[in-house]
């Protein structure tokens, strides 16, 4: 699932108010799909791209210092998130719940908050990703990149507020 959009099956048949609507297995199964594409393909290629642009411009007062450790940042938290998600929470789902499903569940909207609050600080530590004019084709890359990458985990996110974790906990 390397693109930015989940390929996730509907259910044609099932609990009534539910038909036409993702079914919850499926959700889950394209969350990890996607997370894992996120840590394990995109991030780390483009932390060595910015890491590529912060040695190549580090002479230049425009270049936004401590995007590497942003891009670093968010990767170690999503890789937390994924263990959480994948390990435990996701399990326990599909298991049927938990009396700390709710809990453990309010703690991975924390991480995504925690998250989304990195990607909102490289915003704007790169001024909107809106590189400046005469900058390298890279360094322009870059911006284009990080904002593909922040669009992507933000549906994410959204995602499984609205189609997983949050139904559950409002259960609770």
């Amino acid at each position: 699932m390397a693109g930015a959009k989940a390929d996730i099956p509907v259910q044609d048949e099932g609990v009534e108010g539910r038909q036409g609507m993702p079914d919850r297995d499926s959700v889950l199964a394209a969350l990890v799909a996607d997370g894992q594409s996120l840590v394990h393909d995109q991030l780390p290629d483009l932390i060595g791209l910015a890491e590529t642009v912060a040695t190549v411009a580090r002479d230049d007062p425009r270049h936004p210092a401590g995007l590497v450790a942003a891009l670093i940042r968010v990767r170690t938290l999503l890789i937390d998130q994924l263990r959480t998600e994948a390990g435990i929470v996701h399990p326990l789902i599909r298991l049927g719940g938990s009396p700390m499903l709710a809990d453990m569940i309010r703690g991975i909207q924390a991480g995504q908050a925690e998250i989304e609050r990195e990607l909102d600080r490289m915003l704007s530590m790169t001024d909107g990703l809106k590189p400046p004019p005469d900058v390298t084709p890279s360094w322009a890359a870059l911006y284009v990149a990080i904002g593909v990458m922040a669009d992507r985990i933000r549906r994410r996110h959204a995602l499984a507020r609205t189609d997983v974790y949050g139904p559950l906990v409002a259960e609770a």
